[in-house]
């Protein structure tokens, strides 16, 4: 009730920012005390080494914003740590975020790909006073949890990854039982891949809210993220007539994104507008089945779109010609997946920052019309170019 108030008081904005302050400093203090971590050596690990995302793929940077090209700069020494962790002793995970807690009650913290990020919650209280005896328990899982795995982006780059990795380390039989919580179960994209041999014949276990699971041996890993040769692996699970161009190959796409999901155009009317002039379609995925997306990202030979999941789609484009455009909120970070993504499929990227949104406490940002149009026409012949000698 009274969330429910102060949600209505308060503007989300600011809400974000102030439970963002409240979770960091609860993790270096109370956290610590509460949850403490299990410690693992290297040699406990069946895998664990880093690399450079980076490196193994160049980024074209020369044209970007001098913002944009400071941060590739950045990332190219950026590491991502890949693990494969055989924990052969008696844990439970947590419901809510898929936490697994050692029955020494330390949090093992390779449970879960990223959870050292600052808006992880920690799992309940209760979980310290579970009798784990008093639970059915597992002889072997495969945990598949994971922060972000009721985004698709995230279920498409860290939870089928985690699934091609095992098979490619490890060659563990199918039916090896696979964790997976319900609401991503539910999710209309899962039930869509559900459809695939690959995934329709294992072995599931579905873990539903407030279910505590006990396992006597689980495995736990983090694949590199953006493994170029698993987007070929996701395409194939992908219904054959669903990747087939029923249209022109050459479509133009402004995909856009309602004020409800936030992160949106505060003046979105001035934006599509603009886009529609040069034959572009605007295109809410929010409204589209899976099915539908990825059979018009086949079709798509420009796309212009807010950072977002959606975006994620390109990789059904396959390897034909594409350019992409990516308009980003201000900020001191911008996000590295979709520019690291294009590069990896050959597609012409580039990327808008916006401004700060004109009207105040919203989640929107502002984009100048005049510099939207001619960034636009910009990228445009760029890519045109480049598709020609693609093609």
């Amino acid at each position: 009730m009274l969330k429910t108030i102060i949600k209505k008081l308060v503007p989300v904005a600011l809400l974000s920012k102030a439970y963002a302050h409240y979770n960091k400093l609860r993790i270096n203090t109370i956290d610590k005390i509460v949850f403490p971590e299990k410690r693992f050596d290297e040699q406990d690990f069946f895998i664990k080494r880093d690399a450079y995302p980076f490196q193994i793929t160049s980024v074209p940077k020369d044209h970007l914003d001098t913002r944009l090209q400071y941060q590739v700069n950045e990332y190219e020494n950026w590491t991502q740590d890949e693990y494969l962790l055989v924990y052969k002793d008696e844990c439970l995970i947590d419901p809510k975020y898929g936490w697994a807690l050692a029955a020494d009650r330390k949090l093992i913290y390779p449970s879960l790909g990223f959870s050292r990020v600052y808006y992880l919650q920690k799992p309940s209280l209760r979980m310290r006073h579970l009798l784990p005896e008093t639970l059915p328990a597992h002889d072997v899982l495969v945990s598949l949890r994971d922060t972000g795995e009721e985004n698709y982006y995230h279920f498409y780059n860290d939870i089928l990854a985690k699934l091609f990795f095992l098979e490619e380390q490890l060659q563990l039989p199918y039916e090896v039982p696979l964790l997976i919580a319900e609401t991503l179960y539910n999710r209309p994209y899962f039930q869509y891949f559900l459809q695939h041999p690959y995934l329709k014949n294992r072995n599931w276990v579905v873990q539903k809210p407030g279910e505590y699971i006990r396992s006597r041996k689980t495995y736990f890993c983090k694949p590199l993220t953006h493994t170029a040769s698993y987007y070929a692996r996701i395409r194939e699970l992908v219904p054959v007539q669903d990747l087939v161009p029923v249209g022109s190959a050459n479509r133009r796409i402004f995909i856009t994104r309602s004020p409800k999901r936030g992160r949106y155009i505060e003046n979105a009317a001035e934006i599509e507008a603009i886009c529609r002039a040069e034959g572009f379609e605007v295109i809410d995925f929010d409204v589209m089945t899976l099915a539908q997306q990825i059979k018009l990202m086949r079709e798509a030979r420009y796309v212009v779109g807010i950072h977002g999941a959606g975006l994620v789609n390109m990789l059904f484009h396959g390897t034909q010609p594409m350019g992409l455009m990516e308009l980003l909120p201000p900020g001191e970070f911008y996000p590295f997946h979709y520019m690291l993504m294009a590069a990896q499929l050959g597609y012409q990227y580039d990327g808008m920052i916006g401004e700060v949104a004109k009207s105040k406490y919203v989640n929107g940002f502002y984009i100048n019309p005049v510099s939207f149009q001619k960034h636009m026409m910009d990228w445009l012949s760029l890519a045109s170019a480049r598709i020609k000698v693609q093609a």
